[in-house]
């Protein structure tokens, strides 16, 4: 595990049988507060941007004629602290939407992330812009976001800064049970060292989060991890910080969801779904 000012450090870049594979060490800012030896969900789900980001271009789908709509990590197991080795594919190739898919596994080949995305070719569309979402109070003013920091301290979250900003009771008639914050997120680190990051893989960074903000659950007494992340995009984020909005769902089987509303400082952008693995400690 290396020590860098990144969340990955580029490694080696092969060839094989006309498939690209780009390996990515991971630095100490990636690890999780779940338990030792392994990393967060938010770093792996930017280097899942930047897989398939870069597989468009490999590709020849031109990022700056199209955009993805939709990206889905997959979190096939615990990601460890050490070399990972990545490729995109085409899946489904095309001038107006391409599907593509990133694999992410360890030196031995076993797969610890699959994810995905729809590639789509823009369009001018300004005259209909239509975006349905209440107006949420911004970063700017609101608090430390210490609550949800100290709870879940790790070298991930200690690279990342938070704020909470309280809901006024405007939103809190709507539903008396909602999630009383919406939490405003950014870092200064990049995703890779030495590339910037493009605006996906900059909401990618702590778009995962969000399962950790809405404190239903004594977390001495249950754990909630998230099995995926899949996030949709009608606009693209505009400067740095990540509004979160999250709701947990709870059933009665083990199995939950978090729905999220993501926010940039201009207005609502995203949505973000998440299952959920619950288990009492």
């Amino acid at each position: 595990m290396s020590e860098q000012s990144a969340y990955f450090v580029p490694g080696k870049v092969t060839e094989e049988e006309g498939q690209i594979y780009r390996h990515y060490h991971p630095t100490q800012h990636t690890e999780s507060p779940w338990g030792p030896g392994f990393q967060h969900g938010s770093p792996p789900a930017a280097l899942v941007a930047t897989v398939l980001e870069d597989g468009a271009r490999d590709a020849g789908l031109s990022l700056e004629e199209g955009r993805f709509s939709r990206m889905t990590v997959e979190i096939l197991g615990a990601v460890p602290l050490s070399e990972l080795r990545t490729h995109a594919r085409v899946v489904r190739p095309g001038k107006r939407i391409s599907f593509l898919e990133a694999i992410v596994t360890d030196e031995s080949g076993r797969e610890f992330i699959r994810g995905s995305g729809w590639w789509i070719r823009r369009g001018d569309t300004q005259e209909i812009e239509r975006t349905v979402g209440e107006p949420m109070p911004g970063p700017s003013g609101a608090g430390d976001g210490s609550d949800f920091l100290e709870r879940w301290a790790s070298g991930y979250i200690n690279s990342i800064e938070a704020r909470r900003a309280d809901l006024d009771e405007r939103h809190l008639n709507v539903d008396e049970t909602r999630n009383p914050a919406i939490y405003w997120s950014r870092t200064d680190l990049p995703a890779v060292e030495g590339k910037e990051d493009s605006t996906w893989v900059r909401l990618m960074k702590t778009v995962d989060i969000a399962n950790g903000l809405n404190n239903l659950l004594d977390t001495d007494k249950w754990t909630y991890m998230n099995v995926d992340t899949t996030v949709y995009l009608h606009h693209e984020m505009r400067g740095e910080w990540l509004g979160l909005s999250a709701e947990a769902n709870y059933g009665t089987d083990g199995i939950g969801t978090t729905v999220t509303r993501i926010y940039d400082e201009q207005g609502l952008i995203g949505t973000c779904n998440q299952g959920i693995m619950l288990a009492p400690r």
